[in-house]
């Protein structure tokens, strides 16, 4: 009877392992996720009811624990590396100083008799059942936590939870064996042990508290990286009015000069005339593309005006209005597309080339130019190279944020020397 019981507190104890990594991390796919939680809860079973019973393997059993889960979670649950390997060690590691608490809780109310609390004493079963039922408990409200607000640690910040999970995993293992020899002093070990489990409720309020730090940093350099944007484009608008205004000054001037060729009787001199004024001060350059919207129209403008600039050849195909997508959205989402595409032409044949359309209810953005050698292999991760990375680097973080916000998606891809960002955008009805 004394084995069923055990076994029947080990399978409920895999269950809530499996329970806390699905519900803290979550499936890559939600195709067949019973199945995979299967697959993990026979080896977590066969390991925590056969070989934990083992004399002399129970420190084996443990790291089995570990390692299956960690396994599970690196193939099966999305997150974080170190997301992953905190979620594989926190059941283990929270279990313990809960099972210990509660031992030794019960172990003062039989006057310190220890048999009393372990296998086949008289206290085993509402040990177990209160050991069990504060750590599922335990398991949920981190996971609550966790649904409610996502957040994001740094690597740093993990190792050091890590850390701390492990050291005190270690010392509530070693005040327990300690403890067993000098049952006398139980009522202060199970101080310690209470301010061990103290001491990482702290911690994980203090992660929390991190991670909220740090969304609201990232959140507030990527609206700064945006209003910066806006800023220079507002510059560029505004240069690009002050030429047109001194080119609509000065056509008074050339108009009247060809009219006084004209009424000479040079017809030839003024055609010449107005051939070298379109020439030099109304080239193709300044026939800008007309979206219907005049934010992203300034965007658009501006860009191709910064390119033949530099003498790089820009290519556009727009067949699409931008319908019921934020006119903002789209100009922050194309000056970050193009001046990542301005930036990273090869400078020996320098092409971009710009391609929006429409397929169905989907926006299809499309920026291609020219490379001298592998982007992706050198930098897979699409990382700033300047030297400030607090203030540079956002470009492709906005980029994908504002993808994500119209259920879109972003892909970056290579073919044939060129860097191709392919972006499609779900149009709201």
């Amino acid at each position: 009877m004394n084995n069923i019981v055990e076994a029947c507190a080990s399978l409920l104890e895999c269950c809530i392992f499996v329970r806390i990594c699905n519900g803290y991390l979550g499936f890559k796919t939600e195709k067949l996720k019973w199945l995979k939680a299967i697959i993990v809860y026979i080896p977590l079973a066969l390991v925590d009811v056969f070989l934990c019973q083992l004399e002399g393997f129970e420190n084996i059993s443990i790291f089995m624990l570990l390692l299956i889960l960690l396994i599970y979670s690196f193939v099966f649950l999305s997150g974080k590396i170190w997301e992953k390997i905190l979620v594989s060690v926190m059941p283990t590691l929270t279990a313990l100083p809960i099972n210990l608490i509660v031992m030794s809780v019960f172990s003062m109310l039989a006057d310190n008799d220890r048999t009393e609390v372990m296998p086949g004493g008289t206290m085993r079963i509402p040990v177990l059942f209160f050991s069990k039922a504060i750590f599922f408990f335990a398991c949920e409200i981190v996971i609550r936590i966790r649904r409610k607000q996502y957040r994001s640690l740094s690597g740093f910040q993990w190792i050091l939870q890590l850390s701390c999970f492990l050291i005190s995993f270690l010392i509530a293992t070693l005040l327990w064996n300690i403890s067993r020899d000098q049952p006398e002093t139980s009522p202060l070990f199970l101080i310690i042990f209470l301010l061990i489990g103290t001491l990482n409720v702290l911690l994980y309020i203090i992660m929390s508290i991190m991670q909220r730090d740090n969304i609201t940093r990232e959140e507030y350099n990527l609206l700064k990286a945006n209003i910066s944007s806006q800023e220079k484009l507002a510059v560029e608008i505004r240069e690009r009015y002050s030429e047109v205004k001194t080119l609509k000054h000065d056509m008074k001037h050339y108009l009247m000069a060809a009219a006084e060729l004209i009424s000479d009787e040079k017809p030839l001199e003024a055609k010449a005339y107005i051939e070298s004024i379109v020439d030099e001060k109304i080239n193709p350059s300044n026939v800008g593309v007309n979206t219907g919207s005049a934010v992203i129209d300034a965007v658009l403008n501006n860009k191709i005006a910064l390119c033949n600039t530099k003498g790089i050849k820009m290519k556009c195909a727009i067949d699409t209005q931008f319908e019921n997508i934020n006119d903002i959205d789209i100009s922050i989402l194309l000056s970050n597309l193009l001046d990542n595409a301005i930036r990273g032409c090869d400078t020996s044949d320098p092409y971009i080339e710009l391609i929006i359309s429409r397929k169905k209810s989907l926006t299809f953005i499309s920026v291609k130019n020219s490379i001298s050698g592998s982007v992706l292999t050198d930098n897979p991760d699409l990382k700033t190279d300047k030297v400030d990375k607090s203030e540079h680097g956002y470009g492709i973080r906005s980029i994908r944020d504002i993808a994500k916000k119209y259920d879109g998606s972003v892909e970056f891809m290579e073919d044939n020397g060129k860097f191709i960002a392919e972006i499609w955008l779900k149009m709201a009805k």
